[in-house]
């Protein structure tokens, strides 16, 4: 039921008992009522009291009720109002051009005291419901706005929060990779940690590897004609060219000394061969935009070996290095200083040679046995051309037979072979420098009356 003493009702009508009696009627149930005896009037107090629900006379001498409905509906304030036309009309056209303008109901004269109270209690429900609609709606759309703003401002912060940690990934995506340019990731990876901070003084794994040394000609002699900031740019423009090689065959450069490079192929020997081969490839390159007086040609010198070592950190608790140590290192290192001895680019040892996966995919020749300096050991090792210039590799190829026969003879004492071998390789590459080693040794002994083994220094 409606709460009548809530709700406001204007009865207009210019007859004073039919106002008198639907006074009566809604009076004593507790209605709040208002009268107009004319058109303008309820327009008026209509304006003045918003009533809940009209009950509009048709018939009026200044303006009928239709007149006056048109009136009210068109007043946007006004236009939500319920009006019950009032009339002893009977046609169905009247009660057609009552709704059009926009009545709700019609009660009919003379007045049913329960048809009144019952149309009415009707027409202000629906009117009191839908009110209640409205405000709810704007209760929600007020709600939604509110959480609407409240979600706004959360996903501004998620967002900035996102920002920030974005932003602090990234400066942490730059330090590790600041790290990774002093430790490799791979040598993180060979110690078994993920991350540098879970490396510790004295961790270390041991584990079969070949290890490269790499060193240039005559440095220090080309140094002394460079400025110190000629010097780091020279050591620079070269590392820049050998390191990439180094990683495209997965290698791990493990430390650069000087002009010298110190990398590990912890897979198969072939990764290192194969790096030997495209980082003196990549020399060729380079030395053509060097062709000019003032910049000589680039030559390097690599030795390669396989053996156990043992890899993990180095150092005191305030300074760590990773690094390497071994025999193995040792020797890879001498058998570089040997390319010097011997004139060669890339020397290997029968180690890395044993364990090769297509040894024929290589153009090796055999340079003989050499003693490790301060050692008893004796190992042999191998020449690598396939780096050479063209015409020094077409040399070498063509006297590869003859040449490996000489050492053959020598190692066997049979040293007028040997220098016939080697005297028939000099006849057609001149310039080789192994072979005049041979013939230098073989005359020593001739001399001394003694045989001696090259010497691995």
């Amino acid at each position: 039921m409606t709460n009548q003493s809530d709700n406001q009702i204007l009865i207009v009508d210019d007859n004073p008992a039919n106002i008198d009696v639907l006074f009566n009627y809604l009076d004593e149930v507790g209605f709040d009522i208002s009268v107009a005896t004319h058109g303008q009037q309820a327009i008026q107090r209509c304006q003045q009291v918003k009533p809940d629900l009209i009950l509009l006379d048709v018939m009026m001498p200044d303006m009928d009720g239709f007149e006056v409905c048109r009136h009210i509906k068109s007043q946007p304030d006004l236009k939500h109002i319920p009006v019950i036309f009032m009339t002893a009309l009977t046609e169905a056209s009247d009660k057609v051009m009552g709704f059009e303008v926009g009545a709700v109901d019609y009660i009919t004269k003379p007045f049913q005291h329960e048809e009144v109270l019952m149309r009415v209690n009707t027409h202000l429900t629906i009117h009191n419901l839908q009110r209640e609609l409205e405000q709810t709606n704007k209760d929600l759309e007020r709600r939604i706005s509110q959480r609407t703003a409240e979600l706004t401002q959360v996903n501004a912060d998620l967002e900035h929060e996102i920002a920030k940690r974005r932003s602090a990934y990234q400066g942490l995506t730059k330090i590790n990779t600041a790290y990774s340019r002093f430790v490799p990731k791979e040598f993180l990876s060979l110690l078994g940690q993920q991350n540098i901070t879970d490396v510790a003084l004295g961790n270390h794994r041991e584990m079969e590897m070949t290890i490269m040394f790499s060193d240039i000609r005559s440095f220090t002699s080309m140094s002394e004609q460079m400025t110190p900031k000629e010097n780091f740019d020279f050591v620079n423009a070269y590392l820049g060219r050998v390191g990439p090689v180094i990683r495209q065959y997965r290698g791990v450069v493990d430390k650069f000394i000087g002009d010298a490079v110190m990398a590990l192929f912890p897979l198969k020997p072939d990764n290192g061969i194969k790096a030997a081969i495209a980082m003196l490839q990549t020399l060729l390159v380079y030395n053509e935009t060097r062709d000019r007086p003032d910049r000589l040609p680039i030559k390097t010198g690599i030795g390669l070996h396989t053996g156990l070592v043992i890899l993990g950190t180095v150092g005191e608790p305030e300074r760590l290095e990773g690094t390497v140590i071994s025999d193995a290192v040792n020797i890879a290192s001498r058998l570089e200083q040997l390319t010097k001895l011997y004139g060669a680019s890339i020397i290997i040892s029968g180690q890395v040679l044993s364990q090769l996966e297509a040894p024929l995919d290589y153009h090796i020749r055999f340079l003989g046995q050499v003693q490790v300096k301060g050692k008893q050991k004796i190992i042999s090792v191998f020449e690598v051309f396939d780096g050479d210039l063209p015409e020094i590799f077409e040399l070498k190829s063509n006297t590869r037979v003859d040449f490996e026969q000489g050492v053959t003879h020598y190692l066997q004492q049979k040293f007028s072979e040997a220098t016939a071998c080697f005297e028939q390789v000099l006849g057609i590459n001149p310039q080789d420098r192994a072979a005049q080693l041979y013939l230098e040794s073989m005359a020593n002994v001739a001399k001394n009356d003694k045989q001696t083994i090259l010497p691995l220094s």
